[in-house]
């Protein structure tokens, strides 16, 4: 699926704010850009093709792709499936590792060009919203692919992989709840939920 209905409306009605609000505006653009990105590495996950081959035996394993496999597929194809997945894993994690790093860098939300209040109620609840979905929609695309890959992998070879992910998640939402002086409780909850039902453990947040 595609955010950029939804996108173009968020962010057209942010632009009509304050300039304070304004400014904010760069960080919705930058996690719309980041569910485009995630939304590509979770298709390869789902549908690309997996190339391996185990030069010690000679064997060769092509366009073996997550969703032939089962539990019961054997052990050479769960490999290099697992491989792959992992792949494209470590690309969710650096593309959310370089959105946070780019959000850090936006100005503070505590900055102002007119006066030195805060951003009016109504206003940080808009921005609020517009992140907090998504976010939402982030996380439950990267976890719904996720659940699919350890259901039929096993968590074992994958959590090398989602340990690192989960934590650039959560800074991830730290660091939008500093710059943009917001709170995100209904994502932080979404995240923990998903990793606890994936047996990931928590988030830490």
């Amino acid at each position: 699926m595609r955010f950029s209905h939804i996108s173009v409306f968020a962010v057209s009605g942010l632009a009509i704010a304050s300039p304070v609000v304004t400014k904010r505006v760069d960080a919705v653009s930058l996690l719309t850009d980041l569910y485009a990105t995630v939304q590509t590495y979770t298709g390869a996950i789902s549908k690309s093709h997996f190339h391996n081959q185990i030069v010690t035996t000679q064997l060769r394993t092509t366009d073996a792709t997550l969703a032939p496999l089962s539990v019961d597929s054997s052990l050479l194809e769960k490999t290099a499936a697992t491989l792959e997945v992992g792949t494209q894993i470590n690309l969710i994690t650096s593309a959310i590792s370089a959105t946070t790093n780019d959000i850090t860098n936006l100005p503070p939300a505590a900055d102002t060009d007119t006066d030195s209040t805060s951003l009016e109620p109504v206003e940080k609840r808009q921005i609020g919203l517009t992140v907090g979905v998504l976010l939402s929609l982030i996380i439950v695309e990267i976890f719904a692919t996720v659940g699919a890959a350890i259901a039929v992998l096993g968590l074992g070879g994958l959590l090398i992989f989602l340990n690192p992910l989960t934590s650039a998640l959560s800074l991830l939402i730290v660091t939008l709840q500093i710059v943009l002086n917001i709170v995100l409780l209904d994502v932080i909850a979404l995240l923990n939920a998903l990793l606890t039902s994936l047996a990931l453990g928590v988030s830490g947040l």
